[in-house]
């Protein structure tokens, strides 16, 4: 980690993931509605349709844990999966 890169508790990091969404993301939902949406600290944005293609561009370009992530136009990134067998 940089030295200059605070650790930030979970609470902080969800604060400041909703506060980068709101000032950046929320802008993008009419056009952009069920992309992904990587958000640097400074503002830069990443769109991408496809949700592992835009981490890792987000993580080539703004560092790792240096971005908020989240689905455009949705309240949760994520995904159920049925991992047992029949």
């Amino acid at each position: 980690m940089p030295r200059n890169m605070k650790k930030l508790t979970l609470q902080e990091l969800a604060k400041r993931n909703a506060e980068l969404y709101e000032k950046y993301g929320r802008p993008l939902e009419k056009e952009h509605q069920g992309k992904f949406v990587a958000i640097s600290e400074e503002g830069k944005v990443i769109i991408d349709p496809n949700d592992v293609r835009a981490a890792q561009k987000a993580i080539e370009e703004f560092g790792a844990g240096r971005f908020a992530f989240h689905k455009i136009g949705f309240k949760a990134t994520g995904k159920w999966r049925n991992t047992s067998a029949s």
